[in-house]
């Protein structure tokens, strides 16, 4: 088993030199089409992997792309020709779909590159057949494997089983079909609340603080609505804790099984929902310690059942300890940060830290975005300086 610390590019397969198919839809993890109906233009996000991808690697958009930013990408030696851009202004559907109905222009380019391996966001049934039938391997195992470990029950019951400490709680089936369920969902809520303050609700398929909700009191009737509006089949229910911070612990698996820690850094939030995080000297050698072990302990079990490919646990430090909460059991929203800032590194002496953040901006071409952030803009050789997602 490898344990060494490791780009993610290193982390990918026993051979560290081969390339990468981006195909990073976000929508292809569970209840991807609610976060769609959301945002109809989350399907952009694909356009993460532009910065982060190499020369030999190809990069596939389910939007257009976009010339000016590329254009400034490859002026820095970023980024890779080999690009595949199907050019929806609104997703019809997954990108694995989307490839798999046209999969013409991948092909294509499949044959001017060396044999990559197929990198989703999210290793779904989909993804997993799309790779399939381009005929490249995967980083990725099956969606049920997947799921146990992306389900915020299972993954709590997995670190259970193992021996990792998790938070107190109840878990809850919503259903609408049974005249007791939501009273019996509000007692589990108030045994809770006879101890703490309030609670937290979360669907265990959610993602980035969706599906997540406070209660202070067993009056539950406009949750309960919220619940059914948004679908959740089953929520945690957990004393709301005074929460110092939130520490993001990446690793990956690859297809050989060797496990390759990718860093650790702190998760930045608006109210419940995820907006950044930062990397740096920012944990104490114990917290840090005290994260790594537990991790290597979950990490081990997923090796051993099978997972395979990127991953990122989350935790809690509070007064009470230190708990896991969720798997991110695919990439995550730093991942690409964390893999340009390794990129940088190589460039720049002295980079020691990076912070992503999510913020908005008047709506602009990127020359315009480029002009304003002119004195700010990475040029390879800034410390100091602002690095744009086209998200």
């Amino acid at each position: 088993m490898n344990m060494r610390r490791s780009r993610l590019r290193e982390s990918l397969s026993a051979n560290s030199e081969q390339s990468v198919l981006f195909a990073a839809d976000i929508r292809s993890q569970p209840a991807g089409d609610a976060l769609g109906a959301r945002d109809p233009f989350l399907h952009h996000q694909c356009e993460r992997a532009l910065p982060i991808a190499e020369q030999e690697d190809i990069v596939v958009l389910q939007g257009p792309l976009d010339e000016y930013y590329h254009q400034w990408l490859r002026s820095l030696d970023l980024s890779t020709d080999h690009i595949v851009a199907y050019g929806e202004r609104r997703a019809s559907g997954p990108l694995a779909s989307l490839i798999r109905q046209n999969p013409a222009p991948v092909r294509k380019m499949l044959n001017d590159s060396t044999a990559p391996v197929y990198l989703p966001f999210y290793p779904s049934e989909e993804d997993l057949l799309c790779a399939k039938e381009l005929g490249i391997p995967v980083l990725g195992c099956d969606e049920a494997t997947t799921t146990k470990y992306f389900d915020k029950l299972s993954f709590k019951q997995e670190c259970e089983r193992i021996g990792v400490t998790t938070i107190e709680g109840h878990h809850h089936d919503i259903d609408v079909t049974s005249p007791l369920n939501e009273e019996e969902m509000g007692e589990l809520i108030h045994r809770l609340l006879t101890n703490y303050e309030k609670v937290i609700v979360r669907g265990t398929d959610g993602a980035g603080g969706t599906s997540a909700y406070t209660v202070g009191s067993s009056d539950i009737k406009t949750l309960y609505e919220q619940l059914i509006a948004s679908e959740d089949q089953t929520v945690l229910i957990e004393p709301f804790l005074n929460v110092i911070s939130s520490p993001n612990d990446q690793w990956a698996i690859n297809n050989g099984g060797e496990i390759h820690h990718l860093g650790l850094s702190a998760q930045l939030f608006q109210g419940l929902k995820h907006a950044g995080n930062f990397f740096g000297q920012y944990y104490s050698p114990r917290v840090t310690k005290y994260i790594e072990e537990n991790s290597l302990k979950i990490v081990q079990a997923m090796a051993e059942g099978g997972y395979r490919g990127v991953l990122g646990i989350d935790y809690i430090v509070c007064e009470e300890g230190i708990f896991p909460i969720e798997n991110n059991a695919r990439m995550n929203g730093s991942t690409f940060a964390l893999e340009l800032f390794n990129i940088a590194r190589e460039r720049i002496d002295g980079l020691h830290c990076w912070k992503f953040y999510k913020a908005r901006c008047e709506k602009s071409d990127f020359p315009q975005f480029q002009k304003k952030v002119q004195k700010f803009l990475y040029d390879g050789e800034k410390r100091n300086s602002l690095f744009p997602f086209m998200t």
